[in-house]
């Protein structure tokens, strides 16, 4: 288990959870323009490095949809590839996240991302430190799974993992009775039948040996 800073947006925020004892940090600087993006990660890195913690940066924008707290931009501007190359070997950050169509949230109904697999294959060929997926909840399993043909080793579903404890959460609330240390028994099991499933799918299971 590593304790990760996701979406830092300055050098002050990054410095805080250093301090406090995280064990990799992003830097999302992908609403600047590009050469600041590079510069402040370039920072970031430098700093980071010296004392063994992984940087994650970001390059172009993931969306956003209803009810994210975890921002994002109401355009999605997909990460150019040849950007990408200039990006990691500027930075020497240690993981990328791109944007090949994917939203921060859970996606209203009817309404299902498509993965922009032939953009990833382009950032792979010529990128090849891991690629970040932000907003992995909702997509298709099978387009998920491909994506991690083409370089992506870590995907986040905060969303997936959320909704399911709620859900859970609710249907306990309504049966009532409940002391507060009990409340959250299957909630918590819902949560964690999500997060196993995905480890299943992203083929992570029995990988812990590798970051001892």
């Amino acid at each position: 288990v590593v304790i990760h800073l996701d979406h830092g947006r300055s050098l002050e925020e990054v410095m805080k959870a250093i301090y406090a004892g995280f064990t990799s940090v992003m830097i999302d600087a992908s609403s600047h323009p590009f050469e600041q993006n590079i510069a402040l990660t370039k920072k970031i890195v430098e700093i980071a490095h010296t004392i063994n913690v992984s940087v994650e940066a970001e390059l172009g924008t993931i969306g956003v949809a209803e009810g994210s707290g975890e921002g994002g931009s109401n355009e999605i501007l997909y990460t150019d590839p040849q950007q990408a190359e200039t990006f990691v070997r500027e930075t020497g950050t240690d993981t990328l996240a791109v944007a090949i169509g994917t939203s921060h949230g859970l996606y209203p109904k009817g309404k299902q991302p498509k993965l922009d697999i032939e953009r990833l294959q382009q950032i792979r060929k010529v990128v090849d430190i891991p690629l970040v997926l932000h907003g992995g909840s909702g997509n298709k399993d099978s387009e998920v799974a491909e994506s991690i043909l083409y370089g992506v080793g870590k995907i986040n579903i905060s969303s997936d993992m959320k909704k399911a404890f709620f859900v859970a959460l609710e249907q306990e609330l309504k049966q009532g009775g409940h002391e507060p240390n009990s409340l959250f028994v299957k909630p918590m099991q819902a949560a964690g039948e999500v997060v196993a499933a995905k480890m299943a799918l992203f083929n992570s299971v029995g990988k812990a040996a590798l970051y001892r």
